[in-house]
């Protein structure tokens, strides 16, 4: 019947409701009330214990506590290489002449210089004459030849802040006591200095016992002498030099470089032909490395009379380039042997470079330096294998040498101030204060 049936946009016949603010006594769900997990209800929430719904009739999840994770290994700080040179330059128990520094040149690699080389005031307000580095490219700290820190390593025998136990103090007792047990501490490091100048007074000033090279002048036994007290304080000095050195026992000597391929290869021929006729002076041969003229001897007490040094060859450097002489070329034409245990190779006579070393040595007195004297330091000679004094058995050199007429040339055109110990740069060459081309 019409009229009867369902009103136009009302509901369909069997539809619930919807809920509304119009249709009273339909409830809608309290807000902030979690419905039951429709998965759990189906049997397969994968939650479980976790799902934010609840879960009706579930046995009640018992507490587990929060899986340990490995807790990381954190590494103790290590003191800074700007610690370690506040350490050596405030604390009066430490040497600044005994420490050497490694550190990474952008051109040759990692280098060693000693401490003392360094100006360690703020890079900002040194000169450019001033050898100075920044922090950043110090590598390692040495103490003698034992290193005390190492950046690669995180080595920290200074201050003992990488748990290592071992601090710089026990170092230096460490140190003391091996020099003790091995008899080359304090006495005989002087020792050896006294006698080595007792034999240069008392030789004589003409080189009697010297076989002259050929055409030769010949070389004086105190020349000689004073190649045995540099060589002597090296072999005896230690990681820990004496507190007090005596002033006759030379710290730093004045060198000319060899650096001529043509020499270099001569010495090294004839360094050859003396391992083969007697091998066991091998191990006495000069390495060619270190081949050098002595020009001057000194003895620096500190870092100030180091400076003072390094500031005479500059003002040196810079009176030759102002001038301009010519520069000396020694010519080496033979070789010689000294007592059977040294062979040397003489550049003959050269009145250039005996100019040059009283020069040197007039510079360093009016900085009130100690220069070490003895006689004939005019006399200047390369050595090319030395067996040291005293010791037995003692392998002994040919006597007969091979003829030698012309082994090589160096021009002196650099000086090098270097430091007597056993300390070797990466190329094998002493521990250098400064190197300056005289050109």
């Amino acid at each position: 019947m019409e009229g009867q049936g369902p009103s136009a946009g009302g509901d369909p016949p069997g539809a619930a409701p919807e809920p509304g603010p119009d249709r009273l006594g339909v409830m809608e769900q309290a807000p902030g009330i979690n419905a039951p997990c429709r998965f759990f209800l189906a049997g397969g929430c994968r939650f479980g214990a976790r799902c934010r719904n609840p879960h009706p009739g579930a046995p009640p999840a018992t507490p587990q506590p929060p899986p340990e994770l490995p807790s990381p290994s954190k590494k103790p700080p290590m003191k800074t290489a700007g610690d370690v040179i506040s350490r050596i330059l405030w604390d009066p128990r430490l040497p600044p002449g005994a420490f050497t520094v490694g550190h990474l040149d952008r051109f040759s690699g990692v280098r060693e210089d000693p401490f003392t080389a360094f100006s360690w005031e703020d890079l900002a307000s040194v000169g450019p004459e001033v050898l100075a580095i920044p922090q950043h490219r110090i590598q390692y700290f040495k103490y003698g030849s034992r290193v005390v820190w190492d950046k690669a390593r995180r080595l920290d025998d200074v201050f003992g802040s990488t748990g290592g136990g071992r601090t710089i103090l026990e170092v230096l007792e460490e140190e003391a006591g091996h020099q003790q047990a091995a008899g080359t501490a304090g006495g005989g490091l002087a020792g050896g200095c006294q006698s080595t100048l007792a034999a240069g007074a008392e030789g004589p000033p003409g080189g009697a016992g010297a076989e002259g090279p050929p055409g030769g002048a010949g070389v004086s036994q105190g020349a000689l002498e004073s190649e045995e007290e540099e060589e002597e304080t090296e072999s005896g000095a230690g990681s820990h030099p004496p507190a007090a050195p005596p002033p006759s026992c030379p710290t730093h000597f004045v060198a000319v470089r060899i650096t001529s391929p043509e020499l270099r290869q001569a010495v090294a021929q004839f360094q050859e032909a003396l391992t083969r006729a007697n091998p066991a002076v091998a191990q006495f041969c000069t390495p060619l490395p270190t081949l050098h003229l002595t020009l001057c001897l000194l003895w620096l007490a500190g870092p100030d009379e180091m400076q003072a040094a390094v500031t005479t060859l500059r003002e040196l450097q810079l009176e030759h380039r102002r001038l301009l002489p010519p520069a000396p070329l020694l010519r080496f034409r033979g070789l010689a042997t000294f007592q059977g245990r040294v062979l040397y190779a003489d550049p003959g006579p050269s009145p250039e470079l005996v100019g040059l070393a009283h020069t040197l040595e007039r510079g360093f007195a009016r900085k009130g330096l100690s220069v070490v004297k003895l006689q004939g330091h005019d006399c200047f000679h390369l050595t090319v294998a030395k067996i040291p004094a005293g010791r037995k058995p003692r392998p002994s050199l040919p006597l007969e040498l091979p003829p030698a007429e012309k082994l090589g040339t160096q021009a002196v055109e650099s000086l090098c101030l270097c430091q007597v110990g056993r300390g070797r740069r990466t190329d094998g060459f002493y521990c250098t204060l400064v190197e300056l081309d005289l050109y």
